[in-house]
């Protein structure tokens, strides 16, 4: 029998009968990677990219959003007017989508509405799991189509996998053999066509058309149920004895649950669900009925870690709060939980399960009860307990707050009086506050508690971003600049003093800077290291590396831990010369420490906390305004230190 090969009449035909049933998702996948392949040919043009990246993924969830939109109108027979109703809704949504994304010049925390944004396309995902099927119990319907959405799926990627191997490969032959120049770029846009829209083109053209017939088949692929019975059950018992046995140990040994058994326990209760839905048509036949009997013994086995779980998010959230992920942990656990109880009462509508998480996403998504308002507002209202417990904030403002001089913006944040607060906090309340300000950083960005702040702080920081002479990417780290104006340093404290002394020395000049006789200030950047990591428990690493620009000219500020006595400057003019400024921090370390041995702060002198070098005509002093320092047994390492740098050029 001779093997044929579709026509390309045929191909064709395929095509377009796919893009007049799918026209929407076809043109967004279409916009989307036009979107892309802009981005990859301008990436060194714009400096705010947002606005393209933001339409690329609204183009992105567009795909699976018109094609639900697509299978609901088919499903229920809608009108030519309902139809495009539809499309319109679906068009107003993704509006809404975009104008919440971030943009470069309105806001300086980018992660929150692309968390929203990941939540919006798992939510549009388990849609397409099940809206042709909404109105209908056709169980055995859904269950195909999922199937047959699953496996269309693995062979869209399989097809285009090779489709891009095989061109990529045949580029590389036009480069080496016939000298023909291909641009790197080629490669990016060449898989972003195949896999934006030749992928979906290829996914759509198969997706089942009679639903109705997806309700009568019953053929269902004996490999599948070999591979759930032979490899996944077994892998679901090893978990359930791992999980069971941890259990022992805690009940044993009375140590408490770790975090991270709370994802193992979700991925496991995933995974298990899962594996019931993919052998659901084989539960219902006589000869397996096995099958229904381990799905209730599964349910039963998932309770107790279910209980397991909720101990040790609970005890995670007692000592950190909530926070985005903790809250999403606790809903899914209770989700697991709803969905163990139902299982079990009998209960065998599988299509419960994509419902009721999509249900749950939305409902903890939006409203002032959502994982993104309930967090943030319990990380606030811890760090203003730990602020008034330190007394930090009073009437809704910081006291003795830093506030920093305005000429040394946009190269660095300077001011002579900062860690006024260093004390008032314990090592572990320090490092608390640190922790929340970090996560804010990440999370939800630094407005619910800028009120605090006399300064706006906001604004100062947007003034030191568009600074680009550290580099077109350089940001200021927001939540430095927030924990330092709060008077205190922003570095970790080890909580072990056991073999640790911490000393701290500030200038009694304060804002008062004798320049007699030089001709230029430059404000040095803040030098500090997280001395916990590595730097002095374990070993000393590369140390602390910064560059601040002024007047034409680079200072290169290095210091390591591997040599404790010195400081170095590097000054690189645009044209003219390099100087190497080797400042023996060693002297001046070791007569504070001699004249003020105890680790309180220490008001020093002025010209004690200063240092000297010359290079040809020219001569640099570099004033310190706070010097703090480690004692480790009989070694003594520079912890943090900021000042200015003073220069004189000779006639």
């Amino acid at each position: 029998m001779a093997l044929r090969f579709p026509s390309l009449d045929y191909l064709l035909s395929q095509a377009r009968n796919s893009f007049l049933r799918y026209p929407m998702s076809i043109l967004s996948a279409l916009l989307g990677v036009v979107c892309a392949i802009y981005l990859i040919e301008t990436e060194a043009q714009h400096f705010n990219r947002f606005p393209y990246i933001n339409l690329m993924l609204c183009a992105a969830l567009g795909i699976p959003l018109y094609f639900c939109v697509a299978l609901l109108a088919t499903r229920q027979q809608f009108g030519r007017g309902g139809k495009i109703l539809a499309q319109v809704l679906a068009t107003l949504l993704l509006l809404v989508v975009y104008f919440s994304l971030p943009d470069a010049e309105s806001t300086h925390n980018t992660s929150l509405p692309y968390i929203r944004y990941g939540i919006y396309n798992i939510i549009v995902h388990l849609l397409v799991s099940f809206v042709p099927f909404l109105f209908v119990r056709q169980l055995n319907g859904f269950w195909n189509y999922n199937k047959a959405l699953f496996l269309r799926i693995l062979s869209a990627l399989l097809y285009s996998a090779f489709l891009f191997a095989g061109l990529a490969m045949a580029l590389l032959a036009l480069k080496i053999l016939f000298d023909v120049k291909i641009e790197e770029e080629l490669f990016g846009e060449l898989f972003v066509l195949i896999i934006g829209l030749f992928n979906t083109w290829f996914f759509v053209a198969g997706v089942p058309q009679d639903f109705e017939q997806l309700e009568q088949d019953t053929d269902y692929p004996g490999g599948l149920k070999v591979f759930t019975q032979y490899v996944l059950f077994p892998l679901l018992l090893l978990y359930l004895l791992i999980l069971y046995g941890y259990g022992l140990k805690i009940i044993i040994s009375w140590d408490w649950p770790k975090g991270i058994v709370s994802y193992l326990i979700m991925c496991m209760s995933v995974l298990g669900i899962l594996t019931l839905l993919l052998v659901y048509p084989y539960a219902l036949q006589p000869q397996n009925r096995w099958i229904k009997k381990a799905g209730k013994g599964y349910y039963l086995l998932l309770l107790p870690l279910l209980v397991l779980l909720f101990l040790a998010i609970g005890m995670r959230i007692a000592d950190y709060g909530v926070t985005i992920n903790r809250y999403i942990i606790v809903a899914v656990g209770l989700w697991l939980t709803f969905t163990c109880l139902y299982f079990l009462s009998g209960r065998g509508n599988i299509k419960f399960v994509p419902m009721s998480l999509a249900g749950l996403l939305i409902l903890i998504s939006i409203g002032p009860w959502s994982m993104f308002s309930v967090s943030e507002q319990h990380q606030v209202e811890r760090l203003e307990e730990i602020l008034r417990s330190g007394n930090m904030l009073s009437e809704g403002l910081i006291t003795r707050e830093v506030t920093w001089v305005q000429d040394s913006l946009p190269t660095t944040f300077y001011s002579p009086q900062e860690n006024q607060n260093e004390g008032l906090l314990n090592d572990s309340l320090h490092n608390e506050v640190m922790s929340i300000l970090d996560y804010l950083d990440d999370h939800h960005g630094f407005s619910s508690i800028q009120p605090w702040y006399r300064q706006h702080l906001d604004s100062m920081i947007t003034v030191a971003d568009a600074d680009t002479s550290q580099g077109r990417w350089h940001r200021i780290g927001e939540a430095g600049v927030y924990m330092r104006s709060l008077g205190i340093p922003y570095h970790y404290k080890s909580t072990d003093r056991s073999d640790l002394e911490y000393l701290h020395y500030y200038s009694t000049a304060g804002s008062v800077l004798d320049t007699r006789g030089y001709n230029r200030v430059v404000f040095l950047e803040e030098l500090y290291w997280n001395i916990y990591d590595d730097v002095l428990l374990k070993g000393a690493r590369e140390g602390y590396e910064n560059t601040v620009e002024a007047g034409g000219q680079l200072y290169q500020v290095k210091y390591t831990p591997k040599e404790p006595g010195w400081l170095t400057i590097l000054v690189q003019a645009e044209v003219a010369h390099t100087d190497t400024l080797r400042f023996a921090v060693a002297p001046l370390v070791e007569k504070l420490v001699k004249a003020y041995p105890t680790d309180d702060e220490s008001p020093v002198p002025a010209d004690s906390m200063s240092l000297g070098v010359s290079k040809g005509n020219r001569s640099y002093k570099l004033v310190f305004d706070r010097i703090g320092l480690v004692r480790k047994a009989d070694s003594l390492t520079l912890e943090h230190a900021y000042g200015k740098l003073l220069i004189r050029e000779e006639e």
